[in-house]
C-alpha cells in the first residue's frame, strides 16, 4: 500500500526506525537479563558422579561397545569404544546443557549446535570451548568401570 502524503511516508519511516531501536534494546535486555538464554554461551559443568557405574561388555544391551566407534549411554554418561580404548565423558553437552553428546569420527560431539571434543575432553571449536568431563574408565575382564 503506497502512502497518500509526504506526512504519512515520514511517520511510517518513523515508526520502522522506532521498532528497530525497540526491538535491539528488548533483545538486549532479554539476553542480560535471562541466564537462560542462549544469546550467549557460559557453558554448563556437570555434576559429578555420585556412584561408580559399571558395564558389563558381554550383555547384549552393551554390544555397540564391541567395535571401535560404537558408544552408549547410560546415567548420563557416554561410554565408547575409540581408537585409544575406553573412553566415557558426561553426555551434558558443555555449550548449553543439552543431554546429546555422543561419538562420531573419534570425537565427541553434541548435534545441537555443533560442540566438537577431543577424546580427552578438549573442545575442538567455540561450542565446545568448555570441554567436556571426562570420567575413568577401568576394566576388569569383561567388566568396565566408570568413576
Amino acid at each position: 500500500m503506497k502512502p497518500n502524503t509526504l506526512e504519512e511516508t515520514q511517520s511510517r519511516n518513523q515508526f520502522l526506525k522506532d521498532l528497530g531501536l525497540r526491538g535491539s534494546a528488548l533483545l538486549a535486555v532479554y539476553c542480560l537479563g535471562n541466564s537462560m538464554t542462549s544469546c550467549k554461551s557460559e557453558g554448563v559443568t556437570p555434576a559429578p558422579l555420585t556412584n561408580s557405574i559399571t558395564v558389563d561388555l558381554t550383555s547384549t544391551a552393551n554390544a555397540a561397545l564391541k567395535t571401535v566407534g560404537g558408544y552408549i549411554v547410560t546415567s548420563n554418561v557416554v561410554v565408547a569404544n575409540t581408537t585409544q580404548g575406553y573412553v566415557a565423558v558426561t553426555v551434558v553437552c558443555s555449550h548449553e546443557g543439552q543431554k546429546k553428546v555422543q561419538l562420531r569420527n573419534n570425537e565427541f560431539y553434541c548435534p545441537e549446535h555443533g560442540a566438537r571434543y577431543d577424546l580427552s575432553g578438549k573442545g575442538l571449536n567455540s561450542e565446545g570451548k568448555n570441554g567436556l568431563t571426562v570420567y575413568k574408565v577401568s576394566q576388569s575382564g569383561n567388566i568396565l568401570t566408570i568413576s
